[in-house]
């Protein structure tokens, strides 16, 4: 499995080889520290200890529940069981837009190219690739679509907030 990850900048800024996934994310490690459940999470009442600390969000798990307590969290790990479970994807974009979450929301599980593009655009920065995806493919897939269609997470201009502006301009 290979690791994309965007930070700051651009989404194929980064590439880890090899990081493995959580087989329970409780005693998880990951690159930079431990990644603990949101119930582990919530009863450590987010207190980190001397290294950081990041949790694992299931499908069923409630994003709100991390509603003031995002400090001392460095990064949001959000399960995509299977392609086509999108609840992921709301998560991500409540992480971001709701709660302000401003750290690394990394998409692990069944990550697949296809997903990427729409993943970035929800908010996630980072990305746990499938054992069998390609990723030079995956770098390609951020550069899929040039205009977007619809305001999201990511906050892009998008073709109607564009025109819209540009026809004020010159009026």
């Amino acid at each position: 499995m290979d690791l994309i990850n965007k930070g700051q900048g651009d989404v194929r800024s980064l590439i880890r080889p090899n990081v493995k996934q959580p087989e329970s994310p409780s005693v998880a490690a990951w690159e930079h520290g431990k990644l603990l459940t949101l119930t582990e999470w919530l009863e450590r009442d987010g207190a980190s200890a001397d290294r950081p600390v990041g949790v694992v969000l299931m499908p069923t798990d409630d994003p709100l529940a991390l509603a003031g307590r995002l400090d001392g969290l460095a990064v949001i790990a959000v399960e995509f069981a299977k392609f086509s479970d999108g609840r992921g994807y709301s998560i991500a974009t409540l992480l971001r837009s709701r709660l302000g979450f401003k750290g690394e929301i990394r998409a692990v599980g069944d990550v697949l190219i296809d997903q990427l593009f729409a993943m970035a655009r929800c908010g996630i920065d980072s990305f746990a690739l499938r054992g069998d995806q390609d990723v030079e493919a995956a770098k390609r897939a951020f550069e899929t679509f040039p205009a977007v269609y619809q305001w999201a997470a990511d906050e892009r201009d998008f073709v109607l907030a564009t025109q819209a502006s540009l026809e004020r301009a010159a009026a």
